[in-house]
């Protein structure tokens, strides 16, 4: 029994962190989405100076980096195949800040991601 409550505590802790990096890599998402409002394309090179790219860009670079930390101990094709929660939280999250609409075929993808997610997650457990 305590071997399998540390297995779980294991599997908890890598569930958390992978939520962490989705939620990194979609709020980058996010700020590209910002910063390609607000870029003016006319100033050349000097427009894509921008609050928006730049943090995205950061971010994008942390991500990276907690990406390269998380594929020490998660398989990568679990851990790859988490990160599929960004397509997911992506459009949901453009809804609301950006009044994209959602419609049938992303509400069944989204399904069949989380589906999807559950089934790989099972073996890890």
């Amino acid at each position: 029994m305590e071997l399998r409550l540390c297995s779980l505590e294991k599997f908890s802790m890598k569930f958390y962190i992978l939520i962490i990096f989705t939620l990194i890599m979609s709020s980058g998402q996010m700020l590209f989405k910002k910063a390609s409002l607000d870029i003016n394309w006319d100033e050349g090179i000097y427009g894509l100076v921008n609050p928006w790219l730049i943090a995205a860009v950061a971010l994008y670079a942390a991500a990276t980096l907690l990406w390269v930390w998380i594929l020490r101990s998660v398989p990568l094709s679990f851990a790859y195949s988490f990160s599929a929660l960004a397509f997911v939280i992506v459009p949901v999250a453009a809804s609301f800040l950006f009044k994209e609409s959602i419609g049938w075929q992303n509400i069944l993808g989204t399904i069949l991601i989380v589906l999807g997610i559950s089934i790989i997650s099972l073996k890890e457990i």
